[in-house]
């Protein structure tokens, strides 16, 4: 099996075809056509379905094209890994996170890195779980920072926790009920998610799952953060923050803008983790950007708040 032809095949599962797919690699249709013969009969499967509006992969050949495309990310980082050793001050860092990862030690760690590394090519996307789950299996990001209530379960990559997080739920200012509630009133409210109820990492299927109940019935779902903070001004409905929102959370129910509610029963932590799919294939810019990340940190309240909005250093406390 050569790289050649696992060049081939994706630029054919990109072109459609096999003439679009020579063009784009600078070859000629009868070389790319070869190349994939060659590797149908390393295999002893068929890659290709060929038809006068082109050229489709088999669901054998998908499955091949995956693997194919983390052995060329790999190989990438190869190269990268060259580069530092070189002393050139460059690499590739490609950063998944969720919206409470969004703080201030994560923004000045990539200042820094930036500095450090002017050559650095650096990609931060904001993705839910499930997707940076997906994301650290089939290699498409380096590193990812997310929330998760209860200890991650993927056995797809490695992870540690950063530190944890309270939970403040918020509810619409017309809300005209009370603000402390019990585990069954807020049950029969309605409920605004950023996450699916069914994944079993969210808040509420952690939460009424301690208790043995089943997910609220009415919930509404909103997977776009800022959408979302202004849905939950707007709709009486509960509201899952972690408390990296509370001083902005509470400056709007101080101006009347939503109100805060309390449970009377224990709610579940969120941890804040950090995940890779291998510590030992990590890039030096990984590496580099981790040990900064976990140095701006270090124990400090101020590194956790949320990034964007300004506070007063002094009233934040190191532990």
């Amino acid at each position: 099996m050569k790289l050649r032809q696992l060049d081939s095949l994706r630029a054919v599962a990109e072109a459609g075809s096999l003439h679009e797919a020579a063009r784009r690699l600078f070859l000629t249709q009868p070389a790319i056509s070869r190349s994939i013969r060659e590797l149908e009969v390393e295999l002893g499967m068929q890659l290709l379905t060929r038809s006068a509006n082109g050229a489709t992969l088999t669901p054998f050949a998908h499955q091949v094209l995956k693997r194919a495309l983390v052995v060329q990310r790999e190989i990438g980082r190869i190269a990268e890994d060259a580069q530092t050793a070189r002393g050139e001050l460059g690499g590739r860092l490609t950063l998944a996170i969720t919206p409470p990862a969004s703080t201030r030690a994560l923004a000045d760690s990539l200042l820094e890195l930036t500095t450090a590394r002017p050559d650095v090519k650096l990609e931060v996307i904001e993705w839910r779980g499930a997707n940076i789950s997906d994301g650290l299996r089939n290699g498409t990001i380096d590193v990812a920072i997310f929330t998760q209530y209860g200890e991650p379960k993927n056995a797809a990559f490695e992870w540690t926790r950063l530190y944890e997080l309270d939970v403040q739920l918020t509810i619409g200012a017309s809300y005209l009920g009370s603000e402390s509630l019990s585990i069954e009133q807020i049950h029969a409210l309605p409920w605004l998610l950023l996450d699916s109820p069914t994944d079993e990492s969210s808040f509420v299927a952690t939460l009424f799952g301690e208790y043995g109940m089943p997910p609220p019935e009415r919930i509404t779902r909103c997977s776009s953060m800022n959408l979302y903070l202004e849905l939950s001004m707007q709709m009486q409905a509960v509201a899952v923050f972690t408390s990296l929102a509370t001083p902005l959370l509470s400056q709007r129910a101080n101006e009347g803008m939503l109100k805060l509610l309390r449970l009377t029963e224990p709610t579940p932590k969120v941890g804040m983790y950090l995940a890779y799919s291998s510590e030992e294939l990590l890039t030096a810019t990984a590496e580099d950007f981790i040990r900064r990340l976990r140095a701006k940190l270090d124990g400090r309240d101020a590194g956790r708040l949320p990034a964007g909005i300004p506070y007063d250093d002094n009233r934040v406390s190191a532990r």
